[in-house]
Parts: structure tokens; C-alpha cells; sequence
């Protein structure tokens, strides 16, 4: 790349890391509907300023930068528990699992390493297995390696987002855990049946 590529990369990864940081603030404290457009806006222009700087693989690139920034953001509150305002929309609802849960601190942390392990491990190997199945489908339909390969690792970012924040509204552990496990299944299947 040329230094005004390097540059136009380093903006597009400072533009999505900035997006991400307005994005978590709307999750910590909802209502402020200026952080999740904003937030979105600086998303998009962090996309397409990584397509400029380098093609596909930018645009992989400042995916995956953000898509690791989005793990730090969200490893710290996990491992401490649920999110505040999911535990206030829980408490509201009178489930008796929160209710025990926030009693017992040990539970608690146990509880939130396990939505930490399912929303992070398990839905990035749901989202690599998926990304592997549709690489093996664009491969079958005679697309180009580096643009098949380019296609899945987006996808695979896209994937594991989406994964992710399925699996946190879904507020009982136990049908979280099914989903997963469900989901994790059928795209291992996915990405090694043969075409």
C-alpha cells in the first residue's frame, strides 16, 4: 500500500474503533439515539474507507480489527455479570434465575464466564464453520479463491456478530445453551458436507 493507502487504513480502524465505542455506550446506557447512529455511520464509513485503502483485504482488515475490539468491550462486563440493563429488563421481569444469581456471587461470576465462553468461543466457531461452508459454496460456484476467501472472512465477522447478540437476548441459560449448541452443530455439519 501507498503511505496514502496506510493513512486512509489507519483512519478507517480509528473510525470503526470510535463507532464500536459509541455503540457500547448506547448498550451500557440506552436512550441516546444520536451514539447509535453515529456509531453506525462511523461503522459504515470505517468499511468503506478500508475498501479504498486496500480493496477486499482492507475491508477484512478493519473487520477484524473491529470485530476484536468488540471482544474487549464486551469480555470485561460479561465475565462480571450481565450488562446492566439486560439485569434491570430481567429483574423487572421477575425471573427467579437473576434473582438467585445476583444473590450468590459465585454463581453470578460462574454465569458470566458461561454467556462470555458461548457468546465469544462458541459463536466464533459457529461463525468460522458458517464462513468455511459458504467459502466451499462460492468455491462450488466457480467464484475466484480470493474472492471467495475475502467473501467468507466478512461473512465470518457479520456471522459472529449476529450469533452474538442473538445469543444475549435470549435471557435463560439453558435455551441460550441449546441454541448454541444447535447452531454450532449445524454449521460444523454445514462445513464439511460434501457439495
Amino acid at each position: 500500500m501507498s503511505i496514502f493507502g496506510w493513512s486512509l487504513f489507519l483512519l478507517a480502524a480509528a473510525a470503526g474503533l470510535g463507532g464500536l465505542y459509541m455503540l457500547y455506550a448506547a448498550w451500557k446506557r440506552p436512550g441516546r439515539p444520536f451514539h447509535v447512529l453515529g456509531g453506525w455511520g462511523l461503522l459504515i464509513v470505517a468499511l468503506a474507507g478500508g475498501l479504498i485503502a486496500n480493496g477486499d483485504r482492507g475491508l477484512a482488515q478493519v473487520s477484524v480489527i473491529v470485530m476484536v475490539a468488540a471482544c474487549l468491550y464486551l469480555a470485561v462486563p460479561v465475565m462480571r455479570g450481565l450488562a446492566l440493563p439486560v439485569a434491570d429488563v430481567r429483574a423487572r421481569a421477575g425471573g427467579g434465575d437473576a434473582a438467585a444469581l445476583s444473590s450468590n456471587p459465585v454463581l453470578s461470576g460462574l454465569a458470566g464466564v458461561w454467556t462470555f465462553l458461548l457468546t465469544g468461543p462458541v459463536a466464533g466457531g459457529i461463525a468460522l464453520f458458517g464462513a468455511a461452508a459458504l467459502f466451499k459454496l462460492l468455491q462450488a460456484l466457480s467464484v475466484g479463491t480470493a474472492t471467495a476467501g475475502a467473501i467468507a472472512i466478512i461473512a465470518s465477522v457479520v456471522i459472529w456478530a449476529v450469533v452474538s447478540v442473538l445469543l444475549l437476548m435470549e435471557p435463560r441459560a439453558g435455551r441460550r445453551s441449546v441454541f448454541a449448541g444447535g447452531a454450532l452443530a449445524f454449521s460444523l455439519i454445514a462445513a464439511f458436507l460434501p457439495l
